[in-house]
């Protein structure tokens, strides 16, 4: 049974794949052994990799089963999209396998013995807690298949690091053109960030803002409103896209001065003034990444089908004009005041 699977670029251009399997043997008498195995398999292709797999392995492997999928920054850069038509294509594929970047070698990870259970799972873990707190999103090999084919939307997909201890890290999100990494990341604070002006809330928004004189602030978003509106002047043909995001916070934690009494309003204003400068930061970013991720050539191709045929999407979005707007609203302070 394949957990995990890594993909990179060797010093030779070639495709290396490291895949961790859980082989399960009956000793018989109700009795089962279980080893993590780890197998490598080197080729100029994808094409062929799960034969040579299945010759190192016993018994019949289906990598489209793999419950996570790693991929290495080097690879990236020259497209995903040959590794995710493995996991797309199979009839009985798993469709919840999770799609992650690695920021330097994702064999180097997919390696890793934990000692309590096998390294995807670990990761596959972290992953989750991420996905729920709206830290990354949720990217299967379908919707990061679908997004990828869609000429509309480009993805924003997690990545994840290795320090010195060999722990693993969400470390925030990569963004693409098409299938391939720009090369632009925004960390953990941004991603969320991005998602919020995506509409992609989850279960909740951890989030933290750097408020000045040594004060700070942490809050939860439960509940948000987002409203997006995209204009093409008639006579310029120019694309301008507003978004507008109202966030009801629930402070976790405050520091200020020693006696300083909580002005909500004064707080409410700081907040938004600092987001609505990140998102501005953020959209500047998804221009130079040439990452539509927030789909605004999907909304431009239905609403100014005309002006959708016309344009080379691709050259045309770095000339949209982003203005993005975020209100901060303090519904709840929690049991710090």
């Amino acid at each position: 049974m394949v957990n995990g699977i890594s993909f990179d670029l060797d010093q030779d251009d070639n495709i290396l794949a490291t895949i961790r399997a859980l082989n399960i043997e009956n000793k018989g008498g109700g009795q089962f052994e279980v080893k993590d195995e780890l197998v490598k398999v080197k080729r100029p292709s994808v094409s062929g990799m799960g034969i040579d797999i299945n010759n190192k392995l016993p018994g019949l492997i289906d990598v489209s089963k793999s419950h996570i999928i790693l991929i290495g920054r080097d690879l990236a850069r020259k497209g995903i999209y040959p590794y995710l038509e493995l996991f797309y294509r199979p009839r009985q594929a798993y469709i919840s396998t999770r799609i992650v970047i690695a920021e330097d070698k994702a064999s180097d990870i997919i390696s890793l013995n934990p000692g309590t259970s096998p390294i995807a799972f670990v990761v596959l873990k972290g992953l989750e807690a991420a996905e729920d707190t709206t830290k990354i999103p949720k990217e299967t090999a379908f919707t990061a298949w679908s997004q990828i084919t869609d000429t509309g939307r480009d993805i924003i997909l997690p990545f994840v690091t290795k320090d010195e201890n060999d722990k693993i890290t969400i470390g925030g999100v990569d963004l693409f053109n098409g299938d391939k990494f720009s090369g632009i990341s925004l960390p953990n604070g941004k991603g969320s960030l991005l998602l919020l002006l995506m509409d992609r809330l989850n279960k909740y928004a951890e989030m933290a803002v750097e408020l000045g004189s040594h004060r700070s602030i942490s809050f939860v978003v439960k509940t948000m409103k987002r409203d997006l509106d995209l204009k093409v002047d008639k006579k310029t043909k120019k694309i301008t896209c507003r978004i507008n995001i109202t966030l009801h916070l629930t402070i976790t934690s405050y520091t200020g001065k020693v006696g300083e009494k909580l002005n909500k309003d004064k707080l409410n204003k700081d907040v938004s003034k600092i987001l609505t400068k990140q998102s501005d930061e953020i959209t500047k970013s998804l221009l130079e990444a040439n990452c539509d991720a927030l789909g605004i050539g999907g909304i431009l191709s239905s609403s100014y089908p005309d002006l959708w045929k016309k344009i080379n999407w691709d050259k045309e979005y770095k000339n949209v004009k982003f203005k993005t707007s975020v209100k901060a609203k303090i519904d709840r302070t929690g049991p710090v005041f």
